[in-house]
Formats: structure tokens, sequence, C-alpha cells
């Protein structure tokens, strides 16, 4: 059993607890109301003093009972057909015609603001974001026994609420900058910021976040973030920035820090048993064995009616198929196309044609529910470090054969590939082609291809093409503008605001 991820468990082995739900509600009432709305499935049960401001924050014990209230808050997100399944299936990844149900409009850019996953998502990020503030506002008022331990918790608050930023304004655009807890009112008064402001924002919380977390965890906290988890979530924003140089500092620190290395086999960097090793550099934590804090993400990637090995359970009808485009671009001999996905299941009793993403099936600890899959799914790994790295090398100055190939023909090495060489990749463009190109099947159904595409400046040029595939309806459908970048707000907060000097809708919507 990991170790952090199962913080949760100690809580619910004590005597005086009792279940709280969360609703589905906006950010005005979800930074108002924290404290009645502290819990869910990583911290299904709190202590009684939690029902108010006057019972709880008053103690380390406590802010450690909050602080896994965030990443259980994160954990939401990872979950089942969420937002991790949403941005996977926003992409040419997945097929559009055949499968991807539950992604209502997402993978057709047929989503408006009534989108109920995008409704779901909003909430979960503010659910993130108000729990960190809580935390902020109250942790330099109680003393710690050990003040290393509250320097580490305000770290790790910083790093969620970084994080949730940055997903929420690459998502949505720019966002209300909220880092205290406000009454309704008061919220109301906060109007979104730019794009650029929030990322400024999301710098600024990294960048506390680095000051005052540890280098690693060990023991029980295994699984927490650590200094290195930050400095990587601080790459990927100035990546998403096209700022190169700046990304380049934060990803050599992780290379150089000795800590981190790619598994020599692809299928390790998603077993169950390597979890928290050497190629995670962040990731969400779950755990099976009945312990309340599985996940279903995993046993939903292959169909409803499954028989086989891959899971003891029917699968789901929200399993996606690998669109024939993804597969098209997987080269011969790629040993990572058959850990990516499968064809030929057993579903309801015929051998289907399509294929199946099965990266998180690799379970160690037999799930005994659907919603018992232990297997963390990532943030970030060390093979994306170091691909982030190369490209930073190459976009500030291709040198062939130089370091930048090193990197990436490391990872075809894993993937059983040839190395590219200055004849085959012969200038910086071709390069930079070769990494689009590498990412793309390094990272398939990790929920990166969409912010690539999107940071790339290329999502409406690839989803235009994909989208006259006749697999994917020949034209039925098309990304109608850059606009669709971002999603629309949802309606119904776009409602409770009333207001579009203070919350607009995004243009196109």
């Amino acid at each position: 059993m990991h170790t952090w991820r199962k913080h949760s468990l100690l809580i619910k082995n004590q005597n005086k607890m009792k279940n709280i739900a969360i609703p589905k509600i906006s950010i005005l009432l979800l930074l108002s109301f924290l404290l009645t709305t502290s819990c869910d499935d990583f911290l299904t049960t709190v202590p009684e003093s939690a029902y108010s401001t006057e019972g709880f924050y008053e103690s380390e014990s406590d802010f450690e009972y909050a602080i896994a209230g965030v990443y259980s808050a994160q954990q939401e997100l990872f979950n089942g057909t969420t937002f991790f399944r949403f941005t996977i299936g926003r992409s040419d990844d997945t097929n559009v015609m055949e499968t991807n149900t539950y992604m209502y409009g997402g993978d057709t850019f047929t989503d408006g603001d009534d989108c109920s996953a995008l409704e779901t998502a909003w909430s979960d990020l503010w659910i993130v974001i108000s729990r960190c503030n809580a935390i902020l506002d109250k942790i330099d008022g109680v003393d710690f026994d050990d003040t290393a331990m509250k320097n580490y918790i305000k770290g790790e608050a910083y790093a969620l609420r970084a994080w949730t930023y940055y997903t929420l304004s690459i998502s949505f655009g720019g966002m209300p900058l909220i880092d205290t807890e406000l009454s309704v009112e008061e919220t109301k008064k906060v109007a979104r910021s730019t794009q650029e402001e929030t990322f400024a924002f999301v710098e600024d919380d990294y960048k506390k976040a680095i000051d005052l977390l540890p280098a690693s965890w060990t023991g029980d906290n295994l699984g927490r973030i650590t200094k290195y988890a930050a400095e990587g979530g601080l790459a990927r924003l100035y990546m998403f920035q096209s700022d190169f140089s700046s990304a380049k500092t934060y990803l050599k620190n992780i290379i150089d820090s000795g800590l981190y290395g790619m598994e020599e086999e692809y299928k390790n960097c998603f077993t169950e048993s390597n979890e928290n090793g050497k190629e995670r550099v962040w990731e969400v934590q779950f755990c099976g064995g009945e312990s309340g804090e599985g996940q279903n993400f995993s046993g939903a990637s292959v169909q409803e009616g499954y028989s086989g090995d891959l899971t003891p359970f029917s699968g789901a009808s929200a399993a996606m198929h690998a669109s024939t485009n993804l597969l098209a671009e997987y080269e011969d001999g790629d040993l990572r196309k058959d850990i990516t996905v499968a064809t030929g299941l057993n579903i309801n009793g015929i051998l289907e044609e399509y294929y199946y993403f099965i990266k998180f099936m690799y379970y160690s600890t037999v799930p005994q529910s659907t919603e018992d899959w232990g297997i963390n799914l990532p943030v970030l790994r060390y093979t994306d470090v170091l691909m982030m790295y190369a490209e930073c090398l190459n976009e500030d100055s291709y040198v062939a054969g130089g370091e930048a190939f090193s990197i990436i023909n490391k990872v075809r090495e894993r993937a059983g590939l040839g190395a590219l060489t200055s004849a085959t990749v012969p200038d910086q463009d071709s390069f930079r082609k070769a990494m689009i190109h590498e990412r793309r099947i390094e990272f398939a159904y990790e929920s990166l291809r969409w912010p690539d595409l999107v940071r790339w400046g290329i999502a409406k040029d690839v989803m235009t093409t994909f989208l006259q595939d006749n697999d994917e309806g020949a034209g039925i459908y098309s990304m109608d503008g850059d606009y669709r970048k971002i999603y629309a707000i949802p309606g119904d907060e776009m409602s409770r605001y009333s207001d579009e000097t203070v919350m607009w809708q995004n243009p196109g919507y």
C-alpha cells in the first residue's frame, strides 16, 4: 500500500467522524462556505470540529486533514469521466464518431455554456482553490511542533493552487484572482483578470511553493508534492507561454537533482507496482484494495461487455476508441503501441476491431469493484521533463546531433526505434516536427495532446484536417475558430454573477 494517498485512511479510523457530501456549486458559494462542504472521496470523513471555523484550523493535525482535503479535490478531476478524460477526448487521439460518449460535444466542438462536464470541472477546480485559500489564510496563526511541516503544507497549498489556476486559465481564459476567503458579495466584485495576469499569479504561487517544499518525501508522506514537482509545473507554464529560456532553467534543475530517471521499460511508466518511482515527478494518488481511495477511470478504458484479463469487470460505455489518425502515427516496431492500445478485445462475445486504450490498466492490486482501481494518474512524468528540455534546446538554437538529439533518441531507443540524425532531421523546424510527433506517441491518453496543440498554435489546423477524415465524419464537424482553444464559461456561473463587467463570456460562445 502506498502512503500519502492513504493518509485519509487514518482519518477513517478515528471515532468521531461524520460523512459530508460535496454538492456541485458555484465559485460564489464555494469561496464562502468551504467548511460545510469540506469532504469528498479522498477525505470521506472529517472531525466533528470541521463544521465551523471556530473548531477547525486550530492545530497541526487540522492542517494535515485540510491539505489531504485539497489532494482529495484534485482527485475528482482525474477520476471517471471528468476533466482528465475530457481533455483527452478534445484532441485528435480519439475517434469522435464511434465512441466518446460523455464528451458532451467537447470532441466535436459543439460544446457551449451548457456543457455539464465543464460545469463539473469548473466546480471541482474552484473547490481546490477554496481549500488552498483557507489553509493559507489561517496557517500562520497556528503554532506547529514541526515548523518544517508547516512550511511544507504551505508549499503544497501554493503548488496546488498554482496548478489549478493554470488549468483554469488554459481551459477557460483569465480568471478572478482570489487568494483569500471572501463572502459571496465580496467575491461578486472580483472581476476576471486576463490570461496573462492569471499566468503571472500562477508563476508567483509556484515560486512560493518551490521555496517552501522539500526536495523529496519518504515514508508515510511519499506521493506528496515536492519542490521539483512544483518546478515542473512552473516549467510547463513557461512552455505554454513559449518562454523557453525560463522553462529550461527549471527543467534543468529537475534533471540535475539526480532524483529521477526514465524507466527502462515503457510499461513501467504506468504500472501500479512502480508508482512514486523514478519516472513519476508528480502524479495523482489512488489506492485499491477496498480502501475507498480507488478510481474508476482505468476500468472505463475498455468497452462495456468486455471479457478478458485486462480487468475483472465488464468495462464501461464511456470507453474511447483510439483514432485511426493516432494509430497511423506509430512507426513500425514502436513498442509503445501495444502498451498503449489493444484491439481484438472480446466485447459481448465479439472480437472487436477497434483499438482501446489500456495504458492505465496495469494493476498489481486486483480491483474489487469498478471504483477500486489503485493506479495513479500522471500530472508530470520525468520523460516529459526531458522532452520539454529538448524542445527548449531546439528553440534556443538547433544543434545538429546535439543534446536535444540525445534526449529524443533515448526516448526512441526505449520504444525500440532507430535514432534520429542530422541527415533525417536537418534543421530546427524538422526537429520541431519530430518533437511534435514523438510527444504525441509518448504521451497518448495522458491528457497532454490538446494543451500541446494549443501552445504550439496548431490546434485549429490539426483538428480541421483530422475532422475531415472519413472515420471522423468527413467534415460533419469542425473547429470553427481559434476561440475554441478555450471553453465557454458555464452558463450557470454567468447567471449567478449576472454582471458581465465582472464575469463575462468568452468571445464566440
